[in-house]
C-alpha cells in the first residue's frame, strides 16, 4: 500500500494544506472586490489576474525547483505570498492600482508545491505501480483541496467577510509549506538527470497538446466559479459561492475513486479521450438543469456530473507526463500543466465576469471549455506513442 511508504502521507497532507490559498484567493478576491466596488466584472478581472499570474509564472518556478530544490524556492515564496494576501484587503480599500499590485505579488510568489510533489514521487517511490497510485492519490487530494477551499472561503466570507478568508489562506499556506519543506525528501533534494541546458526543448508537440487539454478544463472551472457567484447573488445565499465548486469537486473525488479501480485496464491515450468525451457530454446536464428552471438544489447537484470526468482527464494527463518527461525537468513539465489549468481558469473567470448578463454566461461557457478539452485531446493522440502506459 503506497500510503504505508515513508513520507507519502506527510507530503500529501502538507501539500494539500499549502495549496489551499491558491484555491481560496481567487474566490476571496472576487468577493472582496465585488463587495468594495459593487462590480462583479471588476472582481472577476482581479480574480483572473491572480489565477493568470500564478499560472504564467509556473514554468519558471518549475525550472528553478528542478535546479535548486523546494527549500530555496518555496520557503521565501511562502513568506512573501502570505504577506501579500494579508495586505490585499488594505490595498483594495486604498486604491485600485494597489489592489492589482498586491494580487500580482501574491500570485507570483505562491510556492510551486503541486509541481514539487509530483516531481518527488520518482525520488521516493521506486515501483512504477506505486508511482501511478501516488498520482491518483494526489488527484484525490486535489479534489479535497477544491472542495475545502471554496467551502471554507464561502463560510468565512459569509461569517466574517472576505478579508478573514484571505487571512486564513495566508496562515494555511505557511503551515502547509513548512510541512513540506521540513520533510526529508525536500531537504535532501538534488538535481536529477541532465542539466536543464542540455536536455533539449521541453514544450514538444505531445506536451503542447496536453497543455491545450488542461487549458480547456481550466476555462470550464474558472467560468463555473463566477457562475457560482451569480447563483449566490440571484438566490440571496452567499454559501452558494463555495457550494457549487465544492459539489463539482465532490464529483471529481468520486471520479478519483472510480479511476483508481480501472487504472490498469486501459492505456493513457484511451483514458484521456474517454474522459474528454465524457466531460463534454457531462456539461450538458447543468445546461439542461438551468434551461428547465428547476430548484436551485437540482442545478447545484448537476454540477457533480462533469466533476466525475474532470478527474479522468487531469489524472490521465499527469500520468502521461510522468511517463514521458525528462528526469531532470519533471517539475518544469508539471509546471506547464499547472500553467495551462491556471491560464484557462483565468480566461474562464474573466470571460464569465464580462458575460455575466449575456446568454453565454452561466453554464454555457464551461461547456465551451469542455469542447476545447475534447478537441485538444483528439489532436494530442496523434503525438503520443500508442503504447504509452502511464
Amino acid at each position: 500500500m503506497v500510503l504505508s511508504r515513508p513520507h507519502v502521507v506527510r507530503l500529501l497532507t502538507a501539500t494539500m494544506v499549502g495549496r489551499l490559498p491558491t484555491v481560496m484567493a481567487p474566490i476571496a478576491v472576487i468577493l472582496l472586490v465585488t463587495t468594495a466596488t459593487g462590480s462583479l466584472a471588476t472582481g472577476g478581472l482581479l480574480g483572473a489576474a491572480y489565477s493568470l499570474t500564478a499560472a504564467v509564472s509556473q514554468p519558471g518556478k518549475g525550472r528553478l525547483l528542478d535546479r535548486y530544490g523546494p527549500v530555496r524556492i518555496s520557503g521565501p515564496g511562502a513568506v512573501l505570498h502570505a504577506t501579500a494576501l494579508l495586505a490585499l484587503p488594505h490595498a483594495v480599500g486604498a486604491h485600485r492600482a494597489g489592489a492589482v499590485a498586491a494580487v500580482v505579488v501574491a500570485a507570483l510568489t505562491a510556492p510551486p508545491l503541486e509541481a514539487g510533489l509530483r516531481a518527488m514521487w520518482p525520488r521516493i517511490l521506486a515501483d512504477p505501480g506505486e508511482r501511478r497510485a501516488a498520482v491518483v492519490l494526489d488527484s484525490t487530494c486535489s479534489g479535497l483541496v477544491f472542495i475545502t477551499g471554496p467551502l471554507l472561503t464561502g463560510a468565512l466570507a459569509a461569517a466574517h467577510g472576505p478579508d478573514a478568508a484571505l487571512t486564513v489562506a495566508a496562515v494555511l499556506g505557511l503551515a502547509g509549506t513548512a510541512g513540506v519543506l521540513t520533510s526529508a525528501p525536500a531537504r535532501s533534494w538534488h538535481p536529477a538527470g541532465q542539466p536543464v541546458r542540455k536536455s533539449g526543448r521541453l514544450l514538444t508537440a505531445w506536451l503542447g497538446g496536453l497543455v491545450a487539454v488542461l487549458t480547456g478544463t481550466g476555462l470550464a472551472t474558472g467560468a463555473m466559479n463566477v457562475w457560482a457567484v451569480q447563483l449566490a447573488d440571484v438566490n440571496g445565499d452567499p454559501a452558494l459561492t463555495g457550494l457549487v465548486p465544492a459539489v463539482f469537486s465532490l464529483g471529481a473525488l468520486a471520479g478519483s475513486v472510480l479511476f483508481a479501480s480501472h487504472l490498469h485496464r486501459s492505456s493513457a491515450r484511451r483514458r484521456l479521450i474517454t474522459g474528454a468525451a465524457g466531460l463534454q457530454a457531462a456539461w450538458v446536464v447543468p445546461l439542461l438543469a438551468v434551461h428547465h428552471h428547476p430548484a436551485t438544489g437540482v442545478t447545484v447537484a448537476a454540477v457533480a456530473v462533469p466533476g466525475l470526468f474532470h478527474t479522468v482527464v487531469t489524472t490521465s494527463v499527469v500520468l502521461t507526463v510522468q511517463a514521458l518527461a525528462p528526469a531532470g525537468r519533471r517539475a518544469e513539465a508539471y509546471a506547464w500543466l499547472i500553467l495551462a489549468g491556471g491560464t484557462g481558469h483565468a480566461l474562464g473567470t474573466a470571460l464569465a465576469g464580462a458575460l455575466s448578463t449575456h446568454p453565454l454566461g452561466g453554464p454555457v461557457l464551461p461547456a465551451l471549455g469542455a469542447a476545447l478539452t475534447l478537441a485538444a485531446a483528439i489532436r494530442t493522440l496523434a503525438h503520443t506513442a500508442p503504447g504509452v502506459r502511464a
